[in-house]
């Protein structure tokens, strides 16, 4: 069993304004691997909503790498690899909207959302946030660092997949009901409702 878990943090309102990410490798059920990145967005404007959420401001990152002098070494996590994020649509636009605004070439992967998952696992609780089934798992972590979420993801898929008594991540859309998305050069297809690929749009920014 493998996959990456991965978390990013944004700058500002705009999808392509990654500022940090964090990332968890999980080899054979266990934790293997763990990176953590201080990214420099293309502007350097902060939204203060932003700093109130995850404490990250332009001083912290403007002599950081930018996201393409980063991807070479990071993208051996996600090339050809499952990977997983909570609320993964929004992590999702944060990596396509990154290498669109650079002209990287998506990677091919597969992706997957612990927010469906939990949804599909505990139907019934009333909240659905990482700290919500962090709490639940009775996990203590720093909410909002990107290294930590990631880790909190990988260990929400670990638990899910023991409690299915299943050995393999890919097995868990049949027996819970969801289905995965995927990147693919040139567009990628939703982990939700569609199964329809879309066409990848170039950021223009």
């Amino acid at each position: 069993m493998e996959f990456t878990a991965i978390d990013f943090e944004t700058a500002n309102e705009k999808r392509a304004s990654a500022c940090a990410i964090g990332i968890t490798l999980v080899k054979n059920g266990e934790i293997a691997e763990q990176a953590y990145h201080l990214i420099r967005p293309p502007e350097l404007y902060f939204n203060p909503i932003n700093i109130s959420i995850h404490g990250i401001n332009r001083s912290d990152v403007y002599d950081k790498p930018t996201f393409s002098e980063l991807w070479p070494s990071i993208k051996r996590y996600f090339e050809n690899r499952l990977v997983i994020a909570h609320n993964a649509s929004f992590d999702m636009s944060v990596l396509r909207s990154t290498l669109d605004y650079y002209s990287i070439p998506y990677p091919e992967l597969s992706y997957g959302c612990t927010l469906i998952m939990s949804r599909k696992h505990w139907p019934d609780r009333r909240g659905y946030s990482l700290n919500v089934i962090a709490d639940l798992l009775n996990i203590q972590f720093q909410h909002h660092h990107a290294m930590e979420d990631s880790l909190v993801c990988a260990q929400i898929a670990l638990n899910i997949l023991k409690s299915n008594q299943v050995n393999s991540i890919n097995e868990l859309p049949s027996i819970l009901g969801f289905s995965y998305g995927s990147f693919f050069p040139g567009g990628y297809k939703p982990a939700r409702q569609s199964t329809r690929a879309c066409s990848r749009k170039v950021s223009s920014n």
